[in-house]
């Protein structure tokens, strides 16, 4: 049986002898160095730091869908699905179906190759990797962007109509986000093809962010509140889907770019914050999804 504190340690000795996650300098601040400089080395560590709670968190969430969802396609043993999936296996619809495990499958491939592809080691001393890995990565976001698309509005619930926006306008930025970062490194920009290219890893983490949001808030509150977990409606949910499959994590990236080339001190210690908020919040949400849901589903 698989261990959570020595997946978690092995993670993160993996990821502290890496250098920053997020491409940017990341060479400790010397004591001479002046306010501006000292903000920016802040602003690089709070992003390393939300960075690897997200990536844990990915990580144990691929194991989830590997071992419940894959399990039960190398079992034969489809209809497991609906335990944790409400019309998860229906009987008959085979594109439908066959639409889920496209989804769900190549979900753990754009998990862990997102975070693969994060590592500053595997860009410089194995450039090849990086972009094969990345080709890889782009087209399986599209793959599973459609066949999300394509679930939504086949076996998704009229009560839930406002999800179901949230969740196919998160498809359309994710494939535009990836066709602008595939044209940019075609183009050889590699500034903007960067951007471009954590644009789509974070609108691709909608689902896992979803969780994570759902999980924490009924810890927070012990319970479900301002939605009916019945029909898995109402306005917390609406909310919670336009803000982590639309406006939030694009909207803190775009926060974070500007942080980098700001000439002062406040944009910087002020985007930091926020990631270091965010980095406590997001362990909140990985603490809770994982209790209880992925670790007694895997365990």
């Amino acid at each position: 049986m698989l261990r959570f504190g020595s997946l978690s340690s092995l993670l993160f000795i993996a990821m502290t002898r890496s250098a920053d996650l997020l491409p940017a300098q990341s060479d400790p601040v010397p004591l001479g160095f002046g306010a501006a400089e000292r903000a920016q080395h802040f602003l690089r560590r709070a992003a390393t730091s939300w960075v690897m709670v997200a990536l844990l968190g990915q990580l144990i969430f691929s194991l989830y869908i590997t071992l419940v969802y894959g399990g039960a396609v190398v079992t034969g043993d489809t209809e497991r699905w609906n335990h944790v999936m409400p019309r998860g296996y229906v009987p008959g619809d085979r594109a439908g179906n066959a639409a889920l495990m496209t989804h769900v499958l190549i979900a753990v491939l754009i998990m862990l190759g997102g975070g693969l592809q994060l590592l500053p080691a595997i860009r410089r001393r194995l450039p090849v990797v990086h972009r094969w890995v990345g080709r890889a990565y782009m087209i399986s976001v599209m793959l599973t962007s459609l066949a999300g698309l394509y679930l939504t509005w086949t076996r998704g619930e009229p009560s839930r109509m406002s999800q179901h926006i949230a969740i196919s306008l998160n498809a359309i930025i994710i494939v535009t986000c990836a066709v602008f970062a595939w044209r940019a490194a075609r183009a050889r920009n590699f500034s903007e093809h960067r951007q471009w290219a954590l644009r789509t890893f974070l609108a691709a983490g909608g689902v896992f962010f979803f969780r994570l949001g759902v999980f924490f808030w009924l810890l927070i509150n012990r319970g479900p509140v301002g939605f009916d977990p019945d029909t898995f409606s109402g306005p917390f949910l609406t909310a919670l889907a336009f803000g982590v499959y639309v406006f939030v994590p694009l909207a803190v990236l775009q926060g974070y770019f500007v942080a980098q080339q700001a000439v002062g001190v406040w944009g910087p210690r002020v985007m930091a914050s926020v990631l270091v908020l965010l980095s406590f919040l997001s362990m909140g949400g990985v603490a809770s999804v994982t209790m209880m849901l992925w670790w007694p589903a895997i365990r």
